[in-house]
């Protein structure tokens, strides 16, 4: 039995909070709406499945392309606008069929210090330059747990090498601590 949450579930956790943040259109937006005192919210999954060729730098698997089409069924309507990923081709292959639908550009953040440094800047960047905003970042198993500790303050478990399929949403209010949200989507990862 799985133990994920039903993607119904998480639509009623993420409604209220793109209600939180002023957002509303499923399409390309000219500038954000947010209101002066609406929450950030952040959200962060691993690239999709990856294959075991292309060295460094491999592509997406038929599975992690299913896993790409799933991440856009579950965000598309959240109200994204802004999008991030690494320089590695399968964190940007996981975010654009979203990108695309969205007619947001892949935000690309290159991982040059260690896991430490690079959270702590990109959740700098993100608080900063889209406050009150719903930003999602597509990061990779070594790096998402440096930076939810970063952005919630609040260590997560590790993520194995076989496990694509956790979605984190951190909300983050104006004031106040802020919050972590674990969930699941698209097809079970391998155990």
């Amino acid at each position: 039995m799985r133990t994920a949450t039903p993607r119904f579930l998480l639509w009623v956790c993420l409604l209220p909070l793109a209600a939180c943040t002023g957002a509303h259109s499923t399409g390309p937006r000219a500038e954000p709406e947010s209101p002066p005192n609406a929450s950030t919210v952040v959200l962060l999954v691993r690239h999709g499945e990856k294959a075991t060729d292309g060295g460094n730098d491999p592509a997406l698997t038929p599975a992690g392309q299913k896993r790409a089409e799933a991440l856009l069924q579950v965000a598309g309507s959240a109200g994204v606008n802004a999008i991030y990923a690494t320089q590695y081709r399968r964190t940007r292959e996981t975010a654009q069929p979203l990108a695309d639908h969205l007619g947001v550009p892949v935000t690309v953040r290159e991982i040059s210090a260690g896991a430490q440094a690079h959270a702590a800047d990109l959740t700098r960047e993100l608080l900063t330059q889209h406050r009150g905003e719903t930003i999602l970042v597509v990061e990779h198993s070594n790096t998402l747990p440096s930076i939810l500790e970063a952005m919630a303050g609040v260590r997560v478990q590790p993520i194995s090498d076989n496990e694509y399929d956790r979605l984190f949403v951190v909300v983050v209010p104006p004031s106040g601590p802020a919050r972590l949200i674990q969930s699941r989507y698209g097809e079970p990862s391998a155990p």
